[in-house]
């Protein structure tokens, strides 16, 4: 990525000349506009009336050219701008000795592979990288100049999001950009307790501090379990609330996975802090989670607040874009319209780096946006103007539209779970006939019928109070289930890995019982990725090819332990790490009668060597075979791999018994079965000599004279086991 340095160059310039403009683009009202109202030619939004700012900044079209830097244009850079453009354009000074430190040089290669596998910014990106440049320019400003260029800034921009997201009355908030979107969530949430503490202590909160809290009630913050982080320390550390509860879960099959607010417990929990004195003053909902794009039931909790007493409701999630559409849905305006603020972020949606979260708020008494926070607006004016409200309504019907066509080819493939929907066929029929919005997040796996089998025969154990055994037996079955159908999955990973990329589309492991799956999530990738619905197509085709393989793999793998007992010459062996069929291991006959479990070191190299020697031979005939290590004995072994038809199973099988008979029987083998006797007894004979001559040391050298020994032996006569020498015997089949 280039960045360029030209902007740093003119913006010193204009400091130098305070008369030129600067050039921004705009398609809204601009501070030396004198006309009342305009609308925008791309969105037919009515940007309404605005108040004319005296400055000195016009605004023009923006410019769709991009200004890189190259050696025609004529700007010297300072030696200082030319050493940092050189470090953010090229990576090769990590590697220099006397700047990397010590304990990263081990990183240096990687940090550099994944600087140049970086996302490259477009035009869009380029300018709003920029735009922080014209941020530090307008502080340099006199104070009026900049507060009314901010206030202009803001009044746009809010108006926008307000008219985009049918929150009328409402003021936005843009969290400061942090290393992750989910800390920039985490401002917004903060801004919004911010609110809540104002609309509910009033000005006490910020002349008292705590001291309102005991006067008015402990304010106590109320979490969506689906919210997937922890504001528990940042409130305790911002706003000094160590009340925060994590709302219980709605019992459900999927609540493992993710879990939604249970409003009936949450309504007992109101009770009781009521009843306690405490202040409720927020609850933080999700409306789309990142899962299993599930919502809090926020109409119930409307219900609660009208009932029981008034906190401030703030929401997040994907299923707020949804509020963009051109017809959206009247019930979901209606709900959404009456919280107090949502944070969502709209820069993932549209595939836009360095622009904030966004939060949209009422307005709350006493309450008005800082200089800073209205400066902050200027990316998203940059970006709305750039985009207008029609291309940003575009790129988000977009998603979703990839995201009904995704469900509608998943549910047309039977092999395939689309989890959390139990008639994906129905659900995808009323999302086409509009009765439903399709779904911000899909999450899917190949539908492993076993494990649920294994799933269920476990809890049917578990109810009958069977003996321990039986459960543990159940439980292991179960634990292999689920690890094969990880692998069966990680296989398919691996398969679609190129259709995948064009859609965003990597694996989550959900926990429990549910193991590794795949997640689509269009609005956090179509933008960036370009993703259109010839991707979606060909991802859905890719995947019913690549299904039917699976299928007969796992057919096959159920009839592979019943061929053992025709080829007798054939031992499964378990394997872990393999999602094929399974694994063989063929024992010569010289080893056949002794148990697995009681193979030495000598039969065991024995059987590698023969097992090795069979997968070489059989990889020349069909890519199916691969050689594996089974940990459980310590033996190399023959796996089978994917299988496209089941029928195929009996020929590979009997391909391997008979290749290994035929390497058994080989001159080659024999001889290196010759070869292993012959050590055998090299072996032997060497123990023989070493205990002879550990003999004759104990002994010593007069017993070994004629004449001497016979005196020496009178004399001092050895005992009955020193006279025993023990013999040897080489067993043939043990090698020992």
């Amino acid at each position: 990525m280039r960045i360029e340095f030209r902007v740093c160059v003119s913006i010193s310039r204009v400091t130098e000349r305070r008369h030129d403009k600067i050039e921004v683009s705009s398609q809204q009202h601009s501070p030396a506009s004198n006309s009342s109202s305009t609308k925008s030619e791309d969105s037919g939004l009515d940007d309404g009336p605005k108040k004319s700012v005296t400055s000195t900044v016009s605004a023009k079209p923006i410019s769709r050219k991009s200004s890189r830097m190259s050696q025609s244009s004529g700007v010297s850079l300072p030696p200082v701008l030319e050493q940092l453009e050189h470090m953010i354009i090229s990576d090769d000074w990590l590697g220099n000795e006397t700047t990397t430190p010590v304990g990263l040089k081990q990183h240096v290669q990687v940090a550099k592979t994944r600087s140049r596998e970086g996302q490259k910014l477009s035009e869009l990106g380029r300018t709003l990288v920029t735009s922080a440049s014209l941020k530090s320019y307008i502080d340099l400003l006199s104070s009026h100049h900049r507060q009314s260029i901010a206030s202009w800034l803001y009044g746009s921009v809010n108006h926008v999001f307000s008219n985009l997201f049918r929150f009328s009355d409402s003021q936005v908030y843009c969290s400061d950009p942090e290393a992750t979107i989910s800390l920039s969530i985490r401002n917004g949430i903060g801004h919004a307790v911010k609110l809540a503490l104002k609309s509910s202590y009033g000005t006490d909160y910020a002349t008292k501090g705590w001291k309102a809290f005991v006067e008015q009630g402990a304010p106590v913050v109320y979490v969506s379990p689906a919210l997937h982080m922890d504001v528990s320390s940042y409130l305790a550390s911002e706003f000094g609330i160590a009340d925060v509860t994590i709302l219980p879960k709605l019992e459900s099959d999927l609540s493992e996975i993710e879990g939604r607010i249970d409003h009936q417990q949450f309504e007992k929990i109101l009770d009781e802090d009521l009843a306690a004195g405490k202040k409720p003053l927020i609850l933080i909902g999700v409306v789309g989670t990142t899962i299993l794009g599930q919502n809090d039931m926020i109409s119930k909790i409307l219900e609660i607040r009208e009932k029981k007493a008034h906190f401030w409701l703030h929401i997040t999630g994907q299923a707020i874009a949804a509020l963009t559409f051109r017809e959206p849905n009247n019930v979901l305006v209606h709900v959404l319209s009456q919280v107090d603020s949502m944070t969502f972020p709209i820069a993932l949606w549209l595939g836009i780096p360095s622009a904030p979260v966004v939060t949209l708020h009422k307005s709350v008494e006493g309450y008005k946006a800082s200089y800073r926070e209205k400066l902050d607006s200027l990316p998203w004016w940059v970006a709305s103007s750039y985009l207008s409200g029609k291309k940003i309504v575009d790129m988000i019907e977009n998603a979703f539209l990839l995201s009904k066509v995704m469900l509608k080819g998943l549910s047309a493939i039977p092999e395939v779970e689309i989890v959390g929907v139990e008639n994906p066929v129905d659900f995808a029929n009323r999302v086409y006939k509009s009765k439903y919005t399709a779904p911000t997040v899909l999450i899917f796996k190949y539908n492993y019928v076993s494990i649920k089998n294994a799933i269920q025969h476990h809890k049917d154990l578990i109810q009958k109070n069977e003996d321990h055994d039986a459960i543990s037996i159940a439980e292991k079955t179960l634990q292999d289930e689920l690890e094969y159908g990880d692998y069966l999955n990680a296989w398919l990973r691996d398969g679609l890995l190129p259709e995948s990329q064009a859609l965003g589309i990597d694996t989550i492991e959900l926990g429990g019982n549910y193991g590794i799956a795949f997640r689509f999530c269009p609005l956090e990738h179509a933008a960036t990725f370009s993703s259109h619905i010839d991707h979606v197509q060909r991802f859905v085709r890719k995947l019913t090819d690549i299904m039917r393989i699976v299928e007969s793999t796992v057919a096959a793998k159920l009839k592979f332990s019943e061929l053992k007992d025709d080829f007798p010459s054939l031992v499964l062996l378990p394997i872990r790490n393999w999602a094929g069929i399974g694994a063989v291991c063929y024992i010569p006959s010289i080893v056949k009668e002794t148990n697995p479990e009681d193979w030495n070191a000598i039969q065991k190299q024995q059987i590698s060597h023969l097992n090795l020697e069979l997968v070489h031979q059989l990889k020349s005939v069909d890519a199916a075979f691969s050689s594996g290590d089974c940990t459980r004995y310590g033996v190399s072994c023959v796996k089978f791999g994917m299988l496209s038809d089941v029928k195929d199973l009996h020929n590979l099988v009997l391909m391997v018994s008979d290749k290994g008979k035929e390497i058994e029987n080989s001159q080659q083998y024999l001889d290196s079965l010759a070869d292993l006797i012959r050590q055998g007894i090299e072996a032997a004979n060497e123990a023989l000599r070493k205990e002879n001559d550990q003999r004759l040391q104990n002994e010593g050298m007069m017993r070994q004279l004629p004449i001497m020994g016979s005196l020496v032996n009178w004399w001092s006569p050895l005992t009955p086991e020193s006279q025993n020498i023990r013999g040897r015997a080489f067993n043939l089949k043990t090698g020992e």
